[in-house]
């Protein structure tokens, strides 16, 4: 499979993000803390089960609230973005950003979910 590495020259595109990761859309909570997250986030997390074949574990997560994860700022913009949770630093939505050219179908669940992010990366000019 071949997969598309979005290079990106010049100011970055965050200002047309619409906070599509951060906003619930098919997940149970907004993310999953890992290693020392999960004491420093601790006032603002959960506990949840998770199965895992016939083991069912427990992990630490941020959740949403109103639909929203509770440090994304009404302007749509992480109030903790410099101290994210190193899950928010992995997440590309680019991932899975059409793998075969205009096949919808070839998207990403994520993607799929969330047009108006396809809209955003469709309206980056591609350097030729």
């Amino acid at each position: 499979m071949h997969r598309l590495r979005l290079a990106i020259l010049g100011d970055s595109p965050c200002d047309l993000c619409t906070a599509a990761c951060c906003r619930q859309n098919g997940h149970a909570y907004a993310v999953l803390l890992e290693g020392d997250e999960r004491r420093r986030f601790a006032p603002w997390a959960l506990d949840v089960p998770v199965r895992q074949g016939d083991v069912i574990a427990s992990e630490r997560v941020l959740p949403y609230r109103d639909g929203r994860c509770v440090f994304l700022g009404e302007d749509d913009r992480c109030t903790v973005y410099e101290d994210r949770p190193v899950n928010c630093r992995r997440f590309q939505c680019v991932t899975g950003y059409r793998p075969v050219p205009d096949d919808p179908a070839g998207l990403s669940p994520f993607l799929r979910a969330n047009p108006d992010v396809v809209r955003v990366l469709d309206g980056l000019t591609p350097l030729v």
